[in-house]
């Protein structure tokens, strides 16, 4: 690990078998004292850790040029974490990787011991911090660690104790830091890992927010003395830079790690969830936007906690088509499951109509997903089919009018889009329209009193009672049968405009 002036560590712990998923927060008070055979000095513990494992851990990178790993476990070290890689301190920050890595990691993991890796970094935004942490995840695919990945975030020391780097210089505010740490932690959670956060006392409560990224991430405290001070959530302490290992040449950083958890003989077992269920996720409408559903996820009856046991990823989610939704499993659960849902297109909107004596054009809106349109046409009120009457293979044709109709006749229009992809057309929701033969509403008189209705069955409850001799605005014939039709009207009383259907026994006097 980097020498330091301000150290801020974001560290991501995978959560596999031997990592405790607790965190633990710490009180000034005092509790266990641990000599250690590393510095030959007794540490004090909080009380909070009472009852709890206490293991011994190290942290290594190119600058420790010479370890025998049998040696170093021998001599009592449970866990490594070992430097990935870092980021340059220059303007252009390019990411490289630790020259030792290789070696490190292949050594520690022949030997036996639990395995994590840090990065160095010097991301100056979000999108950096998020390329950080894709370059930690794909370096590890080959690598089965069963401890943390720990994000180095710290201002280098350029020379004469004086701090530097070009995260130093771009002098990033609090809420900056701290949104980078988040970006870094949620890139590697959604991979499936656990995230961790390393930083020293001084970090956590001046360079980023310690307190509200320890309510959603574990922490590893950096406190250089016998007791820690730090009254603030960690589960990880280093306590000094300067112990001595067997198997190392001068000197190493050291830790202790608190879980209830025997990481030798107690480790849980890894389930599987390549046999886990999905519930159905329905079909989305296209909204130009990553559709990003979070449908339960069950294992043998057993419901599964998102971000917990899994994390979802997403492929194709954005266009019309099959999108799918992956779950890989996080902690003891192993593998994946996929689910796919379809995303249809947009609803056609601003279907309008213009009415001629025996011919109805209509138009629509242009609809940008589309590749082309079919319109449905039904004649009968109480027909239950649409009769396909035109299709449209190119989205740039937006109206059409449909000729050779029968003169004062209503008709009923249904219009939806299609997009093809890979050969298969996806659908939207059909569009309602109702229109008429007629050239223009006609105004006309009430032979006798009547009851107007919401459709033209003349069977729910009356809208309103027409008296005889009333005004109305003809709006057409409705057939409900080829013999039978009713009156489809407006009529306005005291000021309230009601639209439906009365029967067709009524006079009308034009």
């Amino acid at each position: 690990m980097q020498k330091k002036f301000t150290s801020l560590f974001l560290s991501i712990a995978m959560a596999v078998t031997a990592f405790s998923s607790i965190s633990y927060t710490a009180k000034a008070d005092t509790a266990t004292q641990t000599l250690s055979p590393y510095t030959g000095i007794n540490y004090t513990h909080s009380s909070t850790f009472e009852g709890l494992n206490i293991y011994n851990g190290i942290d290594v990178s190119r600058y420790n040029t010479s370890v025998d790993w049998d040696k170093v476990k021998a001599d009592g070290i449970d866990f490594v974490f070992i430097r990935i890689g870092y980021r340059g301190y220059g303007k252009t920050g390019a990411l490289c990787n630790d020259t030792a890595f290789e070696s490190h990691i292949n050594g520690a993991l022949e030997a036996g011991l639990k395995v994590g890796v840090y990065y160095f970094t010097q991301a100056l935004n979000t999108t950096e911090a998020k390329e950080e942490a894709n370059y930690c995840i794909e370096k590890l695919k080959d690598y089965e660690i069963t401890m943390p990945v720990v994000l180095d975030y710290e201002f280098p020391n350029t020379g004469n104790g004086f701090a530097g780097g070009r995260m130093y210089d771009a002098k990033l505010s609090k809420s900056a830091a701290t949104k980078n740490c988040t970006a870094f932690c949620e890139a590697i959670q959604n991979a499936g890992y656990t995230p961790m956060i390393y930083a020293n006392k001084s970090d956590l409560t001046s360079v980023i927010n310690g307190a509200s990224l320890g309510k959603s991430y574990k922490i590893w405290l950096a406190n250089y003395n016998t007791k820690s001070t730090y009254t603030g959530t960690y589960e990880f302490w280093q306590y000094t830079e300067k112990g001595k290992v067997d198997g190392i040449e001068g000197n190493v950083d050291c830790n202790f790690w608190y879980t209830d958890t025997d990481i030798h003989t107690n480790q849980p077992e890894s389930v599987s969830i390549s046999k886990a269920k999905f519930e159905s996720v329905p079909a989305a409408i296209y909204t130009g936007k990553n559709i990003a559903p979070t449908p339960k996820l069950t294992l043998d009856g057993t419901e599964l906690i998102l971000n917990t046991d899994y994390a979802l990823s997403y492929k194709n989610n954005l266009n019309v088509g099959i999108a799918t939704i992956t779950a890989k499993g996080i902690g003891k659960y192993k593998g994946t499951a996929s689910v796919t849902f379809k995303i249809r297109p947009k609803k056609v909107t601003s279907f309008k109509k213009k009415s001629a004596a025996n011919a109805i054009t209509l138009s629509w809106t242009q609809n940008k997903q589309a590749t082309g349109y079919q319109i449905y046409r039904k004649s009968l009120y109480d027909d239950t089919n649409y009769e396909k009457v035109k299709t449209f293979k190119k989205n740039t044709k937006i109206t059409w009018n449909n000729t050779k109709l029968e003169s004062d006749h209503e008709y009923f229009y249904r219009i939806r889009a299609y997009t093809k992809v890979d050969g298969k057309n996806y659908y939207s929701d059909y569009t309602n329209l109702t229109a008429a033969t007629l050239p223009g509403s006609k105004k006309a008189v009430i032979g006798k009193k009547t009851k107007l209705y919401s459709s033209p069955a003349l069977s729910e409850k009356s809208l309103a009672t027409i008296p005889k001799k009333a005004t109305v605005t003809y709006l057409g014939r409705t057939y409900t049968s080829d013999k039978n039709y009713v009156f489809h009207i407006k009529y306005t009383v005291d000021g309230q405009t009601y639209n439906g259907y009365c029967p067709s026994t009524i006079h009308l006097t034009f």
